[in-house]
């Protein structure tokens, strides 16, 4: 089955940071696993908006530290078609600085890994492990990916490159589908190995 890479339209999604009323500014949101809660303050995610080309927040958005920032039609939209391997966490949203941040969003934990990315094929910026296989992944001009790609969701991370996320024909489908603002997909084949395409 065919994926697509997950990314915020540039074009209008507001790029993020953590304000300075945010409790946690780790770098957890791209590892692929579940967050446990004792481990970090997740009581206040305010993000606020760098920049806002559209003009408002969209349902789709990510952070400087690689954290997901959607909506609450998002979540629901999620929800409705039975995806599971999302761990939400309540956030908000302030579109200026000095203006009260608006409620109603998620940060959002994709787990899941998938061995997806064909290391031979791929033009990449990558070391050896302590095995001699090119896993240690810094940055991908090329990506290709492996054929015949499984997985039990409809949207995850590929190992190696965690920051990396992907979603399949279906999914792709339904969001085309949808009203949602935000939501770039990509072939793989057209990924400038940021946020946009070739």
């Amino acid at each position: 089955m065919k994926s697509f890479i997950l990314c915020p339209d540039t074009e209008v999604s507001p790029a993020l940071t953590l304000s300075d009323n945010g409790t946690c500014n780790e770098m957890i949101w791209e590892n692929g696993g579940s967050i446990n809660t004792a481990d970090y303050n997740l009581s206040n995610l305010e993000f606020l908006c760098e920049t806002l080309p559209a003009g408002k927040i969209t349902d789709y958005a990510v952070s400087d530290t690689g954290c997901s920032v959607i909506s609450e039609q998002f979540k629901n939209f999620m929800d409705d078609l039975g995806i599971v391997n999302i761990q939400y966490f309540k956030a908000s949203v302030t579109e200026q600085e000095g203006k009260p941040a608006k409620t109603g969003y998620y940060a959002a934990n994709i787990t899941g890994l998938i061995d997806c990315i064909d290391r031979n094929a791929s033009e990449m910026e990558a070391e050896p492990d302590k095995n001699g296989e090119y896993t240690i992944i810094f940055g991908i001009k090329k990506l290709v990916l492996k054929n015949n790609i499984t997985s039990t969701g409809h949207i995850f991370r590929a190992a190696h490159f965690t920051r990396l996320i992907l979603v399949d024909e279906f999914l792709k489908q339904k969001i085309d589908e949808s009203s949602l603002e935000g939501i770039k997909l990509i072939s793989p084949e057209r990924w400038d190995g940021f946020y946009g395409e070739i």
